[in-house]
């Protein structure tokens, strides 16, 4: 007997260790410890930050998820812009793609409705550093490794991609794209692609400085264009905000209409 209660309390234990406090299990984090390939020391401080605060407030579902880096992490506000209550970010600022890889299971476990994917600029710039070792067939690659993990293993979830916007910088304009064109023309029709770049570039491929702060992260103007462009996508999947009219709210005047007598004679 006192062997059976040992093992119940064993399993107890252990059941308990291997989920958060909400009851989400906690497989589907990545594991902090573990080295990501190509992510450098700036970036891993931002995603386990995110990755913490991602545990602490799971995806939940029937969600509409945005995927990506910084560009997404800042699409703050969404819901209330929409008037839905079904969008989860899921941007980390300077995330990767193999960081995004990485992070996939806590996406697939909870089936989302739609993802809108928006990654590949900080693996642009990392190839271009001297010591920066990724391809344009890496990103290229892994971009739909992200696309065809999510389709095998959440069929049901709607996938957009969003192509890579383009910056201010000259000398990596052709690289991006290059990716685009790679990506789009590898995963079609199974994927929506929806073509940001067009939308954000000028007539010299570069970013549009009335979209941007810095030359890479749109201003407020940037993000009102972006979610009008993919507004109607979103709606598809749109939980809608409930109405809620607060009675004190309401003025209720006594009727001040005038009651004429009924002056009909009776007989």
């Amino acid at each position: 007997m006192k062997y059976k209660i040992y093992l119940f309390i064993s399993l107890f234990l252990l059941i308990s260790c291997n989920n958060n406090s909400n009851g989400i299990p906690s497989h589907i984090y990545p594991d902090l410890n573990n080295k990501i390939q190509y992510q450098v020391d700036w970036q891993k401080k931002f995603y386990k930050e995110r990755i913490k605060e991602f545990k602490a407030s799971p995806i939940g579902y029937n969600q509409i998820v945005l995927l990506g880096n910084s560009i997404t992490e800042d699409a703050k506000g969404w819901n209330d812009s929409i008037g839905i209550t079904n969008i989860t970010n899921r941007g980390i600022s300077g995330d990767i793609t193999n960081g995004i890889l990485v992070r996939l299971d806590e996406i697939i476990y909870f089936k989302p409705l739609a993802i809108f994917l928006l990654v590949g600029i900080n693996d642009i710039y990392a190839m271009n550093l001297p010591e920066g070792k990724q391809t344009e067939k890496h990103i290229i690659n892994n971009i739909i490794k992200i696309l065809e993990t999510v389709r095998k293993k959440s069929p049901q979830t709607k996938l957009y991609l969003q192509t890579i916007l383009p910056t201010h910088r000259e000398d990596i304009k052709d690289q991006i794209k290059r990716i685009n064109r790679g990506i789009i023309n590898k995963v079609q029709p199974e994927v929506t692609v929806i073509d940001l770049y067009s939308i954000f570039a000028n007539e010299n491929d570069l970013m549009a400085s009335e979209y941007t702060t810095d030359g890479v992260h749109l201003n407020s103007y940037g993000y009102g264009i972006w979610i009008n462009q993919i507004r109607n996508h979103i709606n598809k999947y749109s939980i809608k905000k409930e109405i809620v009219i607060d009675p004190d709210s309401i003025s209720l005047d006594p009727d001040t209409t005038d009651i004429i007598p009924d002056s009909t004679n009776s007989f």
